[in-house]
């Protein structure tokens, strides 16, 4: 059995008067893959920053291997939706950047930064700006980054949101390959329920605003996974579980704005 790797105990976030996010507890265990689905506004995202050290709750703590996060660090990768790289470096200059930072000498940079953009494809871009890259590439370049880095959980903020629903599914498949090799601990907050259920191996449903874990849910599908499994009756019937979770929040989340 996995041991706990990430503790969420009694974290709550309140905007001036609004209470985004109500007591929340999660455990999430070593190379777990949890995704996390919700109506908008819920307070997914704000999960998601407070474990990346980039807000702070008003109540309670998460511990990361014991430890309290009180700020980011290079042990979380973070990876948002929208394209977060340095328009002013090359795709390989960018994923060098963390271990820049981190003073590693350029040469080790470099063997490190080539073998992350081979595993995601970008072999062949790596003298290439983000403003030569289409939208994929550059959330592959994003996620070359984070994992150069080496962090203990990668955090992923609808990373396929803004993608094409193609390019949406091969980099689903992209990433879940990686993690099935490299073995990383994952929180990935999606709208997408299908995704939810292919990349996870646990699905959290939040309720609508304050926040709260509603629903978690293992997925009961074999690894490696390939996209065919979304037709089969495991996959059918935890979707149509979650889908029916998540509209009761969403119809509460409309009455709460009427």
């Amino acid at each position: 059995m996995s041991m706990n790797i990430l503790s969420v105990r009694g974290v709550e976030r309140r905007f001036d008067t609004t209470l985004a996010l109500q007591a929340t507890d999660l455990d999430v265990a070593e190379n777990d893959f949890i995704t996390i689905l919700g109506p908008s506004g819920c307070g997914k995202s704000t999960l998601l920053r407070i474990v990346a050290g980039l807000d702070h709750p008003t109540r309670g703590e998460v511990q990361l291997d014991g430890r309290r996060i009180s700020g980011p660090g290079a042990d979380r990768g973070m990876v948002f939706q929208s394209y977060t790289l340095f328009p002013w470096l090359s795709v390989l200059d960018n994923v060098c950047f963390g271990l820049r930072e981190r003073g590693w000498p350029r040469a080790r940079q470099l063997d490190v930064a080539h073998g992350f953009l081979a595993k995601v494809g970008l072999k062949g871009f790596a003298e290439h700006y983000p403003k030569q890259l289409s939208g994929g590439m550059q959330q592959r370049t994003a996620l070359a980054r984070a994992l150069a880095n080496d962090p203990r959980m990668l955090l992923m903020d609808e990373p396929f949101g803004a993608l094409d629903h193609q390019t949406r599914e091969l980099m689903q498949e992209l990433l879940l390959g990686i993690w099935e090799e490299q073995r990383k601990t994952v929180l990935f907050v999606t709208h997408d329920i299908d995704e939810a259920v292919f990349m996870g191996s646990r699905v959290v449903v939040m309720s609508a605003r304050p926040g709260r874990i509603k629903l978690d849910r293992v997925v009961p599908l074999v690894h490696p996974r390939h996209y065919s499994i979304k037709t089969s009756p495991a996959f059918t019937e935890l979707k149509a579980e979650l889908t029916e979770a998540v509209r009761a929040e969403v119809l509460a989340a409309q009455a709460q704005a009427a």
